[in-house]
């Protein structure tokens, strides 16, 4: 009788432990890296942005996720040790190709310019809004940086400069100028055609 008890709360134990920690709480699934800026993702020693890098997950690559710690931060298995990256940076759907903003930004009219406007004028005329797409800026012989400037002309003012491979999106082409975007500080500005590669 004392057997036929025992055994009775062993089985009763075994049940509980099982409603507690039911299979495949912590089931390890596939995601993926998705960064928003299209950037890699980075992989830490621990469960926060203090915890050092251990290594960086490129956009859109597979990863192992063990367990979703709850606190924004996610377990993964990295080669044979255990890492973590941050939750909202991985999807279990395939993002895909990165595409810059994730949508095609609208072309905005350049506002008029203050002085000399007529030359601006035929200028803008030529516009043709084009599909987006990217290209390498490089300065003069293939190197040096590059202006970016608020209209499509060498007097109008100076926007931003940017250094030699920078990559930016054509949004539409104005004979000799390209009216582009910056796809990380959505900045938009012209640059001279002669100075973007594909």
């Amino acid at each position: 009788m004392t057997k036929r008890i025992g055994a009775l709360l062993t089985v009763l134990a075994l049940a509980v432990a099982l409603i507690a920690f039911p299979a495949g709480a912590y089931a390890s699934y596939t995601a993926f890296s998705c960064c928003s800026n299209g950037k890699p993702l980075n992989v830490r020693q621990g469960p926060g942005k203090d915890y050092p890098a251990v290594g960086s997950i490129e956009y859109g690559t597979a990863l192992v996720v063990d367990h979703d710690l709850g606190n924004g931060w996610s377990e993964i298995v990295w080669g044979q040790y255990r890492a973590y990256v941050m939750t909202s940076l991985i999807t279990t759907k395939n993002p895909g190709p990165y595409r810059p903003g994730g949508i095609t930004p609208t072309p905005a009219p350049a506002p008029a310019p203050s002085g000399g406007g007529s030359g601006l004028n035929s200028i803008f005329r030529q516009a043709r809004f084009v599909t987006p797409y990217l290209v390498t800026l490089r300065g003069t012989r293939g190197s040096g940086s590059v202006n970016v400037r608020w209209a499509p002309s060498l007097d109008s003012t100076l926007i931003q400069t940017y250094a030699y491979g920078s990559t930016m999106q054509v949004i539409a082409e104005l004979g000799e100028w390209l009216q582009v975007v910056d796809p990380v500080t959505g900045i938009t500005g012209f640059v001279m055609r002669i100075f973007a590669f594909r």
